[in-house]
């Protein structure tokens, strides 16, 4: 028993520190206010695109009559699937204490998510508050008309009605005189929100230039199994690195996977569209397909397979770049070269860049592998689906498709 009692004293600290006490004085409750309180919760900021957290705050709109406030993350939904609380593998971003889904405070509350990484999509989160208002009654006479079977009768009846600040009691009653009382009243009131975080993938903990292809390459398959035929790809590119290069070709055939001893399988179709727009016609060897997905013991042929690509002559400047559509949310891959003159001493150029121009050029890239062609600076960015089709017309990929020499 002396063990546990101090945690019993230290929980009770903690619910008293979280706990406003009202005050309301009866019969007229004066300190409360006569309509209900409501409440606001802020989510800040709206969107979040670098490393960091959410600041989550709750209040209402009649503090002192506000007895707590709390609030808690009610889901996400990623790329790739939903979480909530309890799915394996998920950390919620928003604890109470002990591990609890709620934090809790008073008059109001202020708390902040653990830091965001590879939680890209949408979060909502919702508040609560107990709240007291007060409101003004009294008794009404009222007299009715009642068909008892065979005539109407009149019917003589005491109710009690609302008369401030809403007035309540029908027609046919009329208050009683010197009836009136003010009533006490309370409710849980709630309100939620909802936020957004989509943090390019070289911000990520513990990333370098190959891991970030290689997990690249794993969402554009996991995507694909999703999205199927509505997968869109298109690129301005020099080279398309393996694994990106291996994901982006089985995308364009589509396939059969998970199959049981039945051989029935699951069918991911062939991307809807991938087009490739180059100046060097070799890396489009594999990454063409424009027959179907064929397969079974008794062969049957699914989606149009729709990977093309053209050579647009010397007019590609960089490396990759690569967009993605996909099931929820969209990708574009920027891998470019910083020649060796921004970064290497030993190289001749070295000394004729302006420091300004240096220091701009390298603060650029986060994320970056040194190769003996110069320094490859990549950033991959995840935004809500949608934008590739529209930056597809910016770019004028069909135009320029169509003015290069096309493949197959």
């Amino acid at each position: 028993m002396r063990r546990t009692l101090p945690i019993v004293v230290l929980l009770s600290l903690a619910l008293a520190q979280t706990t406003c006490q009202v005050q309301m004085t009866p019969p007229d409750y004066k300190e409360l206010p006569v309509y209900m309180p409501q409440i606001s919760l802020q989510v800040s900021p709206s969107a979040l695109t670098q490393r960091g957290s959410f600041t989550v705050s709750a209040s209402t709109t009649y503090p002192s009559a506000t007895a707590w406030v709390r609030v808690r993350w009610g889901g996400g939904q990623l790329a790739l699937k939903d979480v909530n609380w309890g799915t394996p593998g998920y950390s919620p971003p928003l604890q109470g204490p002990n591990g609890s889904q709620w934090v809790q405070g008073c008059p109001r509350v202020s708390t902040s998510t653990r830091e965001l990484d590879d939680d890209n999509g949408k979060h909502t989160f919702y508040a609560e508050a107990l709240v007291y208002w007060r409101e003004q009654w009294a008794t009404f006479k009222c007299t009715t008309q009642q068909w008892n079977g065979s005539n109407w009768q009149t019917v003589i009846y005491n109710q009690n009605y609302q008369v401030y600040p809403s007035y309540t009691a029908p027609s046919y009653c009329q208050e009683v005189p010197n009836t009136r009382y003010w009533q006490l009243q309370s409710q849980v009131v709630s309100t939620s929100q909802t936020a957004y975080a989509y943090i390019s993938w070289e911000q990520r903990a513990g990333m370098n230039y190959d891991a970030v292809l290689q997990e690249f390459a794993n969402r554009i398959a996991e995507d694909h199994k999703r999205s199927g035929a509505s997968m869109q790809a298109y690129a301005y590119a020099k080279e398309l690195q393996s694994p990106v290069r291996d994901a982006l070709s089985k995308a364009a055939r589509g396939y059969f996977y998970d199959c049981n001893w039945l051989g029935i399988c699951n069918r991911a179709d062939p991307a809807g569209e991938i087009k490739i727009l180059t100046d060097v016609p070799s890396i489009l060897s594999g990454l063409l397909a424009t027959g179907r997905l064929c397969g079974g013991f008794i062969t049957f042929c699914f989606g149009a397979q729709n990977s093309r690509g053209a050579d647009i002559g010397p007019k590609v400047e960089i490396k990759t770049f690569l967009m993605v559509k996909g099931w929820r949310h969209d990708y574009l891959l920027l891998d470019r070269l910083i020649p060796r003159k921004y970064y290497d001493p030993s190289d001749r150029e070295y000394p004729g860049v302006p420091e300004e121009e240096r220091n701009q050029v390298l603060q650029s890239c986060r994320l970056y592998k040194d190769t003996q062609e110069g320094r490859r600076c990549l950033a991959l960015v995840e935004t809500p689906t949608g934008i590739v089709p529209t930056l597809k017309s910016l770019l004028m990929i069909d135009p320029m498709f169509q003015r290069g020499r096309q493949y197959p």
